[in-house]
């Protein structure tokens, strides 16, 4: 047993080292940066650079022409940490301020991609592990398989050990808060040790803000399990409390540390949140599979018809109005008495309901946001079907940018690798039509089953073939003069209803914790 949990625990590990002589974001400055050298690992490898040689006064102000650091403190002194890990290791080269510029050196890229396997080592993999056990808590084995099947999940592995980046930290953080904050009905000790994760979270990637609608309807909730107003108020005291400290904790040192005692708070954290929140860049980053880059294709072109300072307003309200069913539904079952494993699986379905609704909806969205909706789902163990697609559609997604880090060959093959997973670990990702596989628990009711029908029988296969098909037909059909941006196109249409889909989907499961029949209590 021991044998098989450490062979199943390294293959993981194994994969990440296999992809490390592979190109990342960058490299030899393939997409010619017209600002910046290079990409993503660039801009990691520079924040590296800049904590090692200047004051925290200087973190989020230095020649932010040149990868700025963007990211909130925590990931800033985290690149201090491994920038002196680099200086060790390495050579000071590695991290010479300024000098160190476009510093690709094989043993450096050997250093670089291990810390991305270092922090998946020690975060993102003890959380999945977590969950997984839980939902697992009858079968070793079949919790094994399916943390296997989580660890091989394709998107996650291209974007932060192919692209480079550490994502997986904060979803890491995020999911052993979920963890943390579902282990007893009502309010106490582990909701706090939750929501310090959670901050965490927050505070090593901004994106960590797709889930806080969630966290914060289910907390809210549970708050209000206690009938009693001294009760209510103490929880959020308590939830209150622990948040404070954190983010004071993180946070102060770049006041007590300020150039000139005569900066007040503006002057030090204004430029912080502007770096983290760039709102001036407008509402499209790139060909992105949501909802505004879609209404963008002609003739609809919405960008030239919603006045640029109204963009921003249109983007949060249609985000909220997509986030208030999830956010309303947690906030009833934190309410409940529900069996622990209930709120962890509601709380699942929630946050990937909140950051779908993120993610087609709302302002300056990357196409490498599509892990946060796709890390909680792929913990759950049902349905396979389902979450074996979601996981084929969202690296599927990711395609446009892996062919500009010349992904190509490394995209393949751990598709590959992942599909060949899905028959050892779940149902096959082709199934036989004739087969009853239940999409939803509460599949007597007529309106799940028949969304079911619709999904295992149409939406499903229909769009596997599609993405087939539009893979094939890029490599041998060129796209007319006129259309240029054919397929690129139609990437952002077909993802864009797909990511429709899991919205959809996800909703109907958050909702059918509260109208099955004999919840358990705790």
């Amino acid at each position: 047993m021991e044998s098989k949990t450490a062979l199943v625990i390294l293959l993981p590990i194994l994969l990440r080292y296999l992809i490390v002589p592979s190109p990342f974001s960058g490299e030899g400055n393939y997409h010619g940066s017209k600002t910046a050298y290079g990409g993503d690992y660039e801009a990691q490898r520079h924040w590296m650079e800049i904590t090692q040689h200047l004051p925290i006064s200087q973190w989020y102000k230095y020649d932010l022409s040149y990868w700025g650091l963007d990211y909130p403190p925590l990931t800033a002194y985290g690149s201090y940490l491994m920038g002196w890990a680099s200086d060790i290791l390495v050579g000071k080269e590695s991290v010479a301020l300024l000098d160190s510029r476009g510093f690709e050196d094989p043993v450096h890229k050997v250093f670089m991609r291990s810390t991305v396997i270092f922090w998946d080592a020690v975060i993102y993999f003890p959380a999945m592990y977590l969950i997984c056990k839980r939902l697992y808590q009858g079968s070793h084995d079949k919790m094994l398989k399916h943390w296997l099947f989580a660890m091989l999940s394709p998107a996650m592995i291209l974007v932060d050990n192919g692209h480079f980046q550490y994502n997986n930290v904060c979803l890491g953080l995020a999911l052993s808060a979920f963890h943390f904050m579902t282990l007893r009905n009502g309010i106490g000790f582990y909701d706090a040790i939750g929501s310090i994760l959670f901050c965490l979270a927050l505070n090593w990637k901004q994106m960590g803000l797709y889930y806080a609608p969630a966290v914060f309807a289910f907390l809210l909730g549970k708050c209000f399990n206690n009938n009693k107003i001294l009760g209510v108020l103490k929880n959020i005291v308590l939830l209150g409390s622990s948040v404070i400290v954190t983010f004071f904790i993180l946070w102060y040192p770049f006041y007590h540390f300020r150039k000139d005692e005569t900066e007040g708070l503006v002057d030090v954290y204004g430029p912080i949140l502007r770096r983290i929140f760039p709102f001036s860049r407008g509402l499209f980053e790139g060909k992105v599979s949501n909802i505004w880059c879609a209404l963008n294709v002609r003739p609809l072109s919405i960008r030239s018809r919603i006045p640029e300072h109204y963009q921003p307003l249109c983007a949060l309200v249609l985000t909220n109005v997509m986030m208030l069913p999830f956010c309303m539904l947690l906030f009833a079952m934190g309410r409940k008495n529900n069996a622990p494993i209930d709120n962890l699986k509601a709380l699942l379905w929630g946050s990937a309901g909140t950051s779908i609704s993120f993610f087609l909806a709302s302002f300056q969205v990357h196409e490498k946001s599509i892990l946060l909706p796709l890390a909680p789902l792929i913990v759950l163990e049902a349905p396979a079907l389902f979450i074996e697609w979601v996981s084929i559609m969202s690296t599927w997604s990711l395609w446009p940018l892996l062919v500009v880090d010349r992904l190509q060959i490394i995209y393949c093959a751990v598709n590959t690798l992942f599909i060949a997973m899905c028959h050892v670990t779940h149902e096959p990702i082709f199934w036989a039509p004739q087969k009853s596989v239940s999409i939803f628990g509460v599949g007597n009711r007529r309106i799940f089953s028949g969304l079911q029908f619709t999904l295992q029988m149409l939406v499903l296969p229909s769009s596997i073939l599609t993405m087939f098909f539009l893979h094939f037909a890029e490599i041998f059909v060129s796209p007319p003069k006129q259309l240029p941006d054919l397929f690129p196109v139609l990437w952002i249409l077909v993802g864009c209803a797909s990511f429709s889909v899991m919205w959809i989907v996800s909703l109907c499961f958050l909702t059918s914790f509260l109208v099955q029949p004999n919840m358990k209590t705790d």
